[in-house]
């Protein structure tokens, strides 16, 4: 087994970076660790409207990704740390064998990690990793997080606390579970840069097998992340079709919204205030983008200084 480091933690990047190891490294078996900054990653089929609330996290500068692999909505800080195993696809979905050689590692480093549900990983009944698979090309990507030292706080706030009841769709719904961080079940005490390095001492034990991307490598990369993960088409324009309906009550006044959207794209726009032109909220909506930043726009245009308030009712 090989490893590369990303030398990032550009959470654009890091998710580039794994799809190109991916698809770019076919004979060997490799194993990636990575950080990233604050970020909220949704699972390739996921409504990203239904799993956060994207305009209070646009307003907290935590960007939404989307990842190539299915399963649920994760928070990524630098207390968190995220692996990937790539092997040859063997038969179907397996995660015992994806599991078994990183529950061994962290058992070894002294984490009484066992395994949990389908493709968790816990500590007692508290879910410390989530994982999901992607094969393509007769290759397996298994990739999870390692919750270490997060904000717990931020996770439960953003990924638990923040799923957006308004929003009817089909696309996949994350589980809820009880979480705890790994650093606190710990008999010695160590930092994320050290529990990474013993981590991948264990799966990567020969120094020969640590790798670096050159520099077109890199430049790859780079674009990859440019043309594909800061995209809106990706991120956005992959949202499973959904309606929204929100009632509440917006300067002073009884409120009420409603719209479709479809491949990212706003139809059947109603919003019903006093407080609002109504007409002119339909045209501006109807054929819009779905993100946070254009919303943002409308409601000024809409709402002036009270923009900010009515795109917390929008989205």
């Amino acid at each position: 087994m090989i490893t590369f480091d990303s030398h990032s933690t550009d959470p654009y990047y890091n998710l580039a970076f794994e799809e190109f190891i991916f698809t770019r490294v076919r004979e060997e078996d490799v194993f990636l660790l990575w950080r990233s900054t604050p970020c909220m990653v949704v699972g390739s089929y996921q409504n990203i409207c239904r799993e956060v609330r994207p305009a209070r996290l646009w307003r907290m500068g935590i960007p939404v990704l989307r990842r190539i692999s299915g399963g649920g909505a994760v928070y990524h800080d630098l207390g968190n740390l995220n692996y990937s195993c790539m092997t040859r696809q063997e038969g179907g979905v397996d995660y015992d064998r994806s599991l078994a050689p990183v529950l061994e590692a962290l058992n070894d480093i002294g984490v009484p990690a066992r395994k949990n549900r389908t493709s968790d990983i816990a500590i007692g009944e508290e879910k410390i990793s989530g994982s999901a698979q992607r094969s393509a090309g007769g290759r397996l990507l298994h990739h999870g997080t390692l919750l270490f030292d997060a904000d717990l706080g931020a996770l439960e706030e953003i990924s638990v606390r923040g799923k957006n009841d308004c929003v009817q769709t089909k696309g996949t719904q994350s589980a809820i579970c009880t979480v705890t961080n790994i650093r606190p079940h710990l008999a010695e005490d160590m930092t994320v840069e050290e529990f990474r390095r013993r981590l991948l001492e264990r799966m990567v034990p020969d120094a020969g097998d640590r790798r670096e991307l050159t520099a077109e490598q890199i430049r790859e990369v780079c674009r990859l992340r440019d043309e594909k993960y800061r995209s809106w088409e990706w991120t956005w324009g992959r949202t499973p079709a959904f309606t929204y309906e929100k009632c509440g009550s917006f300067a002073g006044a009884p409120f009420r919204a409603a719209y479709s959207a479809k491949q990212g794209i706003v139809a059947d726009a109603a919003v019903e205030c006093p407080a609002v032109d109504g007409t002119l909220a339909a045209r501006l909506l109807n054929g819009a983008r779905l993100c946070p930043e254009g919303f943002a726009e409308i409601c000024e245009t809409l709402a002036g200084e009270r923009g900010p308030e009515l795109l917390e009712l929008l989205m």
